[in-house]
């Protein structure tokens, strides 16, 4: 949940200010503190800073051509500059910064203590440096090498991934979960070490990416790639970097997601684009399953909700699985279970330790992620690519949306409707989306609802059956963005307990869509209105009991209802909306981080 970004450049001298470049495009792996250092004949420059980068204009650095930058989500100790990275050894050899969580890190910090070694932080990153100096000392090396790099990191327990600029300018790197990407600009003249392979976008022409278990250094020039464990070579190839400078470019929205909010009205149908044999292959497999679990975290979850709960009206066995409770269901998995696996990164630590044990087991993998060159799609039988572009908002939007929509895919398939046809609904849905967002009626009526609802403590979004995963999906966004105590609910559960918070004025969101649960919800709202509750409805007909009334297209297709996604998307704007009133950041709400590499 943190970011690397390094560069090495033959000839330009504004590394540092290439690192601070690089940092911004990947903030949204962390954004409590930052730090640059810069190396020259003079050594190391280190600058580090609380708070956001994307706050701050051009900064300028002293001159270097060697640069290693972090931005950070704290885990152990506060946010402060101490704590930021990179840290910087005692002996001014070498500087580190790490993504991830070393577990065993408070008996390896007594250890050190007992060595002598004197902490300027509370971070479990300054526990590597420390250990590197003393197999250093123990060694009689001046020198920073590979050998002891090694040594060090089979020590660490948990998911780390570092980064290391020695005083020399030497650059080592070492991959154990957290993603890590090498670049090269087309001279292969300035080369790039990142956490992520969108913030090289600009700089680098190709890029390789480096696998759990590996560690890449670049001494003389040469770039080597070996495995931590035994130091044997690992051969690899560069390819082409597929993304252009303009994906970190908000186009003239006010945030990057609200555009991606707007995008979904045109990169779905990429979900489906040319895949037709790997989905049929999924379905197959699916259907010969004795077990099929769905599983992701937190939005991904949803998606896993609502997957499973069509595969079981299709007569499938499935289990939606909340990646950070999933023991229970260890000894439901054998070689005969199937998983499908959801993740916008592919780096979920939750997530991806799941998957480890089910593999272990036998289970089939499959996955579908919308970052390239993830664990999870290494870690996948049937590994698919959502391609719905690059998400720089910490929230998801449109890559939930891929992970649905490939959802529903699959699901029609099984029930036996042709690929093509899917591929033409989807289409279509896209096409009634961006009229829906051309409608300035309902978009300015979401905008008023917006400064309505801005104050409100509290609000409520309730869904029945196909629509029960999004209200929870819509209360998530509507905490993450707007900071508002949402909570979603089936609305069947508002006379079971919830009704007893339902007051003058409380704000209901409702779902409701011409189903079989219309009725129930419409008793429901019927409930919540005798208590004074206010009730806001998306739905694609009006009813006088509605007080408040969001229209949206309801598009149906035999057993796929794309009513699922519409009636998320006035939450989406209503989120941003709020949280652009009360002057949050939408992109980077507190707290949060995108890529979840810690558990």
């Amino acid at each position: 949940m943190c970011g690397i970004y390094m560069t090495i450049q033959q000839t330009d001298v504004h590394a540092g200010e290439k690192v601070f470049a690089g940092l911004k495009k990947i903030e949204y792996r962390g954004y409590d503190s930052w730090g640059v250092v810069v190396l020259n004949k003079f050594g190391f420059t280190l600058k580090k800073r609380t708070g956001k980068l994307s706050k701050l204009g051009q900064m300028h650095f002293v001159e270097g051509k060697c640069a290693l930058g972090h931005t950070r989500w704290a885990t152990h100790g506060g946010v402060t500059k101490e704590n930021a990275h990179p840290h910087l050894a005692k002996n001014k050899s070498f500087v580190l910064a790490q993504n991830g969580v070393v577990e065993n890190f408070q008996e390896l910090r007594e250890q050190l203590l007992d060595w002598g070694y004197d902490f300027d932080s509370e971070t479990d990153t300054e526990v590597i440096v420390g250990l590197l100096e003393f197999e250093m000392e123990q060694q009689k090396e001046q020198k920073l090498t590979s050998k002891i790099i090694r040594s060090v990191f089979r020590k660490l327990t948990g998911r780390n991934t570092i980064a290391i600029l020695t005083q020399s300018g030497d650059s080592f790197a070492v991959r154990d979960g957290s993603p890590l990407i090498v670049g090269r600009s087309k001279d292969s003249a300035e080369i790039y070490f990142s956490s992520d392979v969108v913030s090289l976008s600009g700089d680098a022409v190709e890029y390789v990416v480096i696998q759990s278990g590996q560690m890449v250094e670049y001494v003389g020039k040469k770039l080597k790639i070996t495995e931590v464990k035994s130091g044997k070579l690992v051969p690899f190839s560069f390819v082409p970097m597929s993304l252009d400078a303009t994906v970190v470019d908000k186009e003239g929205y006010s945030s990057f997601m609200l555009k991606e909010i707007y995008e979904q009205a045109k990169v779905l149908s990429k979900v489906v684009v040319g895949k037709e044999k790997e989905f049929k292959a999924v379905a197959k497999t699916i259907k010969n399953a004795k077990t099929v679990f769905t599983l992701g975290a937190g939005t991904a979850s949803y998606a896993a909700g609502h997957t499973a709960y069509i595969l079981r009206k299709l007569g499938v066995p499935a289990v939606a699985i909340a990646s950070y409770e999933s023991d229970s269901f260890k000894q439901l998995c054998d070689e005969k279970s199937v998983c499908i696996v959801y993740s916008q990164s592919g780096e979920t630590a939750d997530t991806n330790e799941v998957v480890e044990w089910m593999k272990a087991k036998g289970a089939k993998i499959i996955s579908a992620v919308n970052m390239p060159g993830s664990t999870l799609t290494q870690l996948s039988d049937f590994p698919f690519m959502l391609q719905v572009g690059p998400e720089l908002a910490v929230a998801s939007t449109k890559a939930f949306f891929g992970q649905m929509v490939w959802g529903m895919t699959v699901c029609e398939l099984l029930s036996g409707s042709k690929f093509v046809e899917i591929k033409e609904i989807i289409y279509k849905f896209e096409q009634q989306l961006r009229v829906w967002f051309a409608d300035i009626l309902v978009q300015d009526k979401i905008r008023k609802l917006a400064e309505s609802l801005v104050h409100k403590q509290h609000l409520f979004v309730l869904g029945r059956g196909d629509l029960y995963s999004s209200s929870l999906e819509s209360a998530l966004k509507l905490k993450e963005i707007s900071y508002i105590h949402a909570e979603g609910f089936s609305g069947g559960e508002l006379k079971h307990g919830v009704i007893a918070l339902i007051e003058q004025g409380t704000p209901v969101l409702c779902l409701v869509a011409e189903d079989e649960n219309k009725a129930n919800m419409l008793n429901a709202i019927s409930e919540i209105n005798a208590r004074g509750g206010f009730t806001i409805v998306i739905a694609s007909k009006d009813n006088e009991l509605y007080k408040e009334w969001i229209e949206v297209p309801e598009l149906k297709f035999r057993g796929m209802s794309f009513m699922t996604l519409m009636s998320i998307v006035p939450s989406q704007l209503l989120t941003c909306y709020m949280a652009m009133k009360k002057g949050c950041d939408v992109d980077k709400p507190r707290n949060l981080a995108k890529s979840v590499t810690v558990k």
